[in-house]
């Protein structure tokens, strides 16, 4: 995408603030050059089935000082797993990443499943649409609105502007109206009204599959009690021949995992992005649920994931 004057004036800044930082001290300015905000990461695991893949998608996507969306999905085509959860909690970000991010997974040899684990707002919500399953945890929120956009210059700058980011808005109500149905122009009503959705409510209107249900593990068998005055098994220390040394430079589990962890403490300014509602709660019921109907439906949906489990 190529960018606007406000996006021109942010580039240019910063490329000032680094050639002034340059003058006094060039390495520093070489690493705030270099300096990429990393919204995802990528993790291998093992799993019953085989092997699956989750990617964590969990801060603002893309951006100008973020990593492209190319370098994703770079990674993306690299993984060979046969299935690939993508595990969501952002509060949106660049329209164009998060288009070429959905087309990447659609497009994947591999079943995706999307799990929406706390937000997918905005274009991140474009993201979930991408899976063969879209999942909702409990207490989790999606939310839709209309293209947003920075622009500076003159009325006809800003005519145009508008023109623009009217035809990005009709380009993504057809993402929601491919996953759910319906016509694309109700889809553009309900982000015009910035329209906010609990689980159930996303489960309801057709943009997630299901609300997700912790499987429910079978009791281990125990061993019967011994009667015969037998001796019980050694509990001492194991043998060493049955002990098994693990390689520390091979196990780089620690070191993915706190790289994950970081990734999913950082907080989400949900308040200071332009959006009408602050979450759900302050938000009116999704247009498409009357708000006779909604409380029913959503004790409804969420009787039938607590069904799954008995």
């Amino acid at each position: 995408m190529k960018p606007n004057r406000a996006q021109k004036v942010l580039i240019n800044t910063r490329a000032k603030i680094i050639d002034k930082v340059k003058a006094t001290n060039p390495r520093l300015a070489q690493e705030i050059s270099d300096i990429r905000l990393t919204w995802y990461t990528i993790k291998n695991q093992a799993s019953d089935d085989g092997e699956s893949t989750d990617v964590y998608i969990y801060d603002e996507i893309g951006g100008w000082c973020g990593i492209p969306a190319d370098e994703f999905v770079q990674e993306l085509n690299a993984i060979t797993t046969p299935r690939i959860n993508v595990r969501i909690n952002s509060p949106g970000g660049s329209l164009f990443d998060a288009i070429a991010i959905y087309n990447a997974l659609v497009s994947h040899n591999a079943y995706v499943t999307t799990y929406v684990d706390a937000l997918a707002a905005s274009a991140a919500s474009i993201i979930a649409m991408a899976g063969d399953e879209c999942i909702m945890m409990v207490g989790s929120q999606l939310m839709i609105h209309d293209a947003a956009g920075m622009e500076m210059g003159n009325a006809g700058d800003m005519r145009a502007m508008a023109d623009f980011l009217d035809k990005q808005s009709d380009n993504i109500a057809t993402v929601y109206s491919s996953k759910a149905g319906g016509e694309p122009d109700s889809w553009r009503a309900m982000m015009l009204a910035e329209t906010w959705m609990f689980a159930a409510e996303a489960v309801e209107c057709g943009l997630a599959d299901s609300i997700y249900v912790k499987p429910k593990m079978p009791m281990e068998p125990t061993e019967p009690d011994q009667d015969d005055g037998g001796t019980a098994p050694d509990q001492g220390e194991p043998d060493q021949d049955d002990s098994v040394e693990v390689d520390a430079e091979e196990d780089t589990s620690d070191g993915i995992d706190k790289e994950l962890q970081a990734l999913m403490l950082k907080p989400h300014k949900v308040a200071n992005r332009g959006f009408k509602y602050p979450g759900r709660r302050n938000a009116p019921t999704p247009a498409m649920i009357s708000d006779d109907d909604a409380l029913d439906n959503m004790i409804e949906a969420l009787s039938t994931a607590l069904g799954k489990v008995n």
